[in-house]
């Protein structure tokens, strides 16, 4: 007796030990709001100044979407993370917005998608490089040169280079200013306004790289909803890869000044290969765990002059689509917008309130953290919650 008595009293120590390390995660998943629907939203980005291509290509991706509808009766809303310049020949600092002459078709076509509820805008950046970097580079990096004597397509930038916030002309990058990351962020969404109409509620920081001074800047210039991978990486590292993680957050996490994060951590890249399917897998899992399932895609998808592949691209979107309504018949098509809404304010027809199903939730995402989720098994404490489930009891 007294040593089933020592063994007990040395498995309640573990497992107390188990939750204490692991208690700041799984707080933040029981506070993480839990969908009651399947949510499928298509984000994609890198869109707005670039070649007039785009302007074919959003014109058959609002036409490819509008055919699609949920059981409310919405069709999908892909939203579009817009590049709002580029600069002139050989001269990286000296800007072409959006709305010069020659790119009149790929904003039209936006305004025309955004009409029609199908494609809603965000803010992706003034550049997808910081101008004063991408200068530098040129001088020591004949590609980089080359690319500015007819700048086009950012993507065939150093992928290092194309991180807006954070000076990547020598790696490791280096930290910008934060009085030109206030004046930065104040131009970028002056201009998103003037040629919007309105100003950006949402975010998605280029290759997301950015840091605390330029979350502040968004948020003192109105920006409500940023879009994340789950962590804030602040920089560079000397291979060129974002690193210097500062901070990590869920869905529905408030960050300073009350912006809302979401999280974007599965893909839907047909350039890649990631097909229809394995953007299913991603929604099975997301709806597994009560959460919304944001795919990242980017416009080199759907350009032929970025090495893509336009029909077959569009046809796994509407394949996509197809599949997910058939498989969920209680699919939801929503916004970023608003997600980000229904969120802050816990709207109970989106959110589930009932505290069993929501134990029930966060035990699938418990298990799902690597270490929380071997320790819990190993030690039979994830057996344990579950039959707590099971039993009825309000946690």
């Amino acid at each position: 007796m007294q040593l089933l008595t020592l063994l007990g009293a040395a498995w309640s120590l573990g497992v107390a030990a188990i939750l204490l390390l692991h208690r700041r995660a799984l707080i933040a998943l029981w506070r993480e709001p839990v969908m009651r629907h399947p949510v499928l939203i298509v984000e994609s980005d890198d869109w707005g100044a670039g070649p007039l291509e785009q302007a074919t290509a959003l014109t058959a991706i609002t036409d490819c979407l509008a055919r699609h509808h949920d059981s409310e009766g919405r069709s999908p809303v892909m939203t579009v993370a817009l590049i709002l310049a580029l600069p002139e020949a050989n001269a990286a600092t000296h800007l072409r917005q959006l709305d010069a002459p020659e790119l009149a078709p790929i904003l039209a076509t936006l305004h025309a998608g955004i009409a029609r509820g199908v494609l809603a805008p965000q803010l992706h950046g003034m550049t997808h490089f910081w101008p004063p970097a991408l200068a530098r580079a040129a001088l020591a990096q004949p590609p980089v040169a080359a690319w500015l004597d007819a700048p086009g397509l950012t993507e065939q930038l150093p992928s290092p280079l194309q991180s807006r916030w954070t000076d990547a002309s020598e790696l490791p990058s280096h930290p910008l200013d934060d009085e030109l990351v206030r004046a930065a962020v104040a131009e970028e969404v002056a201009a998103y306004t003037r040629l919007l109409g309105t100003p950006p509620h949402v975010v998605v920081p280029p290759t997301f790289v950015w840091t605390a001074a330029v979350e502040a800047a968004w948020v003192a210039a109105g920006v409500r909803v940023l879009v994340t991978p789950g962590r804030r990486y602040t920089r560079r590292d000397g291979a060129g890869r974002p690193a210097g993680i500062d901070k990590t957050m869920c869905n529905g996490e408030l960050g300073e000044g009350d912006v809302l994060y979401l999280v974007r951590d599965d893909y839907f890249e047909p350039l890649l290969g990631h097909t229809p399917e394995h953007a299913l897998a991603a929604l099975a899992r997301k709806t597994e765990l009560g959460r919304p399932c944001l795919l990242e895609t980017h416009r080199n998808n759907f350009l032929a002059a970025a090495g893509g592949a336009p029909e077959q691209s569009l046809a796994a979107l509407d394949s996509l689509y197809r599949q997910a309504l058939a498989t969920y018949p209680n699919l939801r098509f929503l916004s970023v917008a608003e997600l980000g809404r229904t969120l802050s304010s816990n709207d109970p027809a989106r959110i589930e309130q009932d505290c069993r199903r929501r134990f029930t939730i966060w035990l699938r995402r418990a298990a799902s953290l690597p270490r929380f989720g071997k320790a819990a098994r190993l030690s039979g404490l994830l057996a344990l919650l579950n039959l707590f489930a099971q039993s009825g009891h309000r946690p």
